[in-house]
């Protein structure tokens, strides 16, 4: 295992002991003085991290080392899935992995990836030991990932995913359908049908691809860091792009903005975010135990002007503890991908547990040299199969006869 592999590791570790204290409204002062321990730990891997990843760029620009050759794995000891991950074949990196999907396309080791499912789509698995960064996502990376309901790929990755769910499009039908009657002594008792429908998740392809010189993918230990971060970074802001305003249809996930399931509430004036509106939004939100607010950057300082009817600031802040911003008691995340200031969905608020994400065929990895042949350039491309919508095609109906949504929206005027 890789040094920065290992300390990758160990900071998602930290991270995760963090993540329940950081949660907590009022800490322990022991889980407090623990939280500042860890964290500083944390940030320290993620100083060296950086440091070793541009050392080894750059070195992968500056050495003229005669490539390091592949070793070949011995016949007849093959690859396993186990419990649905990839075993590593004798690959040292993902850079290997793409050196020799470029330059021995015979090695015997990608043959065996290719075993995995996903030779028809002209490219190689990923050994699960090499991308832990790539299949996992961060809640400060990611908004709709990390708080969705993910179905992992299973057996038959690329099958579509079918789930039951209770209609609950109206008043009268929010138990799916039961009806519920008081009846006297005697009486017939009534007769009840449940409404069930059927929601599908289809995986998608998504893909990104860098271009590379054949120097320095022959390079492939220094190239290694470089092509995982780029490759990772494109694909997770494509993916959260799209659960949150794709369109759907037969190519796309359906996003969160683009879902029947969003509840729309219009705003008290053009590109103006005020109390009212937040209140407004507020009132529709349907299970709002695990809600948090999505907005754009251009509409923090809005809130920072914000005040409530007695004239009172309304955000809240804790710089001393790095403690997150909150809005009416719930957590305000800032997302570059939020459409613009004044238009649907700069403000949202959202309970993505409601969203489901189904993943397909895990990260696969080609490279061409094909496109750029003259240029001694290699075109390395990167793809998954993943889908997601809101499990709901509409809003909730309750017994107050009025409609809910985890999904709410700040619509223009």
């Amino acid at each position: 295992m890789s040094k920065v592999l290992e300390l990758k590791k160990a900071r998602r570790d930290l991270v995760a002991k963090l993540a329940p204290i950081a949660e907590k409204e009022a800490p322990t002062p022991d889980e407090e003085r623990s939280y500042g321990e860890w964290k500083a730990q944390a940030e320290g891997l993620a100083k060296q991290i950086e440091r070793i990843e541009f050392v080894e760029s750059e070195r992968a620009v500056l050495d003229r080392l005669d490539p390091v050759p592949s070793k070949p794995r011995p016949e007849g000891d093959q690859p396993r899935k186990v419990r649905g991950k990839i075993e590593n074949p004798g690959f040292e990196s993902l850079g290997e992995v793409v050196y020799c999907a470029r330059f021995q396309p015979h090695d015997s080791r990608l043959r065996a990836l290719q075993e995995m499912g996903v030779g028809e789509s002209g490219g190689f698995a990923i050994p699960d030991e090499f991308n832990p960064t790539l299949r996992e996502v961060g809640t400060q990376e990611a908004i709709v990932r990390p708080r969705a309901t993910v179905v992992p790929a299973g057996a038959s990755p690329d099958a579509d995913l079918v789930l039951p769910a209770l209609n609950q499009s109206s008043a009268a039908n929010m138990y799916g359908g039961v009806e519920v009657t008081w009846i006297g002594e005697g009486g017939d008792k009534p007769e009840t049908g449940a409404k069930i429908k059927e929601c599908r998740w289809s995986p998608k392809e998504v893909a990104a691809h860098i271009v590379v010189t054949d120097k320095l993918l022959r390079n492939w230990s220094s190239a290694s860091a470089l092509l995982d971060r780029l490759l990772r970074n494109a694909i997770l802001a494509a993916e959260d792009t799209a659960f949150l305003k794709a369109a759907g249809g037969d190519s796309r996930p359906m996003g969160v903005l683009a879902s029947p399931a969003l509840k729309k509430v219009n705003r008290a004036g053009a590109n103006g975010v005020v109390y009212d509106d937040i209140v407004n939004m507020e009132a529709e939100l349907l299970a709002d135990g695990e809600a948090v607010w999505v907005v754009n950057p251009r509409v923090i300082p809005k809130l920072r002007k914000m005040k409530d009817e007695g004239n009172h600031l309304i955000w809240q802040e804790d710089a001393r503890s790095g403690a997150p911003a909150t809005l009416l008691g719930r957590p305000v995340l800032k997302n570059y991908r939020s459409p613009a200031l004044g238009t649907l969905g700069d403000v949202l608020l959202a309970n993505f547990a409601y969203y489901v994400i189904k993943d397909g065929v895990g990260l696969t990895v080609a490279a061409s040299e094909h496109v750029l042949f003259k240029q001694n350039k290699t075109v390395v491309k990167a793809f998954k199969a993943v889908d997601g919508a809101p499990w709901l095609d509409g809003h909730i109906a309750q017994e107050d006869t009025q409609t809910y949504s985890p999904f709410v929206a700040l619509d223009v005027p």
